[in-house]
């Protein structure tokens, strides 16, 4: 199977989190979606949303072992996923 390796960059401090392996895209969009939108004052995502992006850094091939790995390139916007 094939993963996406994405990971969510803070603006603020300018660093990237751990890498996070994903079976699609869309899925990923939708759980960074998610955790902007979790109403907890511990969730600095929630806090600051304008701060954090998501990106893809490549893919992984579990049957083979091997990555692809490029530049990192941005898939969602932490602020434009803010709901109502």
């Amino acid at each position: 199977m094939i993963y996406h390796i994405v990971v969510v960059r803070d603006r603020a401090a300018d660093v990237y989190a751990q890498p996070m392996f994903v079976t699609s895209i869309g899925s990923a969009i939708r759980s960074f979606g998610d955790e902007i939108n979790r109403a907890d004052q511990s969730n600095m995502l929630n806090a600051h949303p304008e701060d954090f992006d998501l990106f893809q850094l490549g893919t992984y091939d579990d049957s083979s072992g091997s990555f692809d790995v490029y530049s990192p390139r941005q898939i969602a916007i932490g602020k434009d996923l803010v709901r109502g």
